[in-house]
């Protein structure tokens, strides 16, 4: 089974269509469209997480053997989750504000 027969397979189970899992990371359904149909090969790491967050299962689903930990095994604060999964989205602005929240706790660590 490929990759995409496992994206489509799984958001069927959860009864998604493709432009609610869309939203849920970030993608067009024309992005997921093509993901399911092979159209596109080689989906990224980052995209990869995501799916995996999104339709709670590990990453090795989509990838047997792959080391990573899906968010719903995962002990790290959801929280985090969240940023990790919105960061590459928002404007300098809002990564500037992140980086000096960063620093401020460096600095009274």
């Amino acid at each position: 089974m490929n990759i995409g027969y496992k994206i489509k397979e799984r958001r069927k189970e959860l009864d998604l269509t493709q432009v609610e899992l869309g939203q849920r990371i970030h993608k067009s359904s024309q992005v997921i469209s093509n993901w399911e149909r092979g159209y596109t090969t080689g989906i990224v790491s980052e995209d990869l997480q995501q799916l995996s967050t999104a339709l709670s299962v590990p990453i090795d689903y989509f990838v047997p053997g792959h080391k990573g930990v899906s968010a719903e095994h995962s002990s790290i604060d959801p929280r985090l989750e969240e940023l990790i999964r919105i960061y590459p989205h928002l404007d300098d602005k809002a990564k500037e504000l992140i980086d000096a929240i960063i620093d401020i706790y460096k600095r009274h660590k």
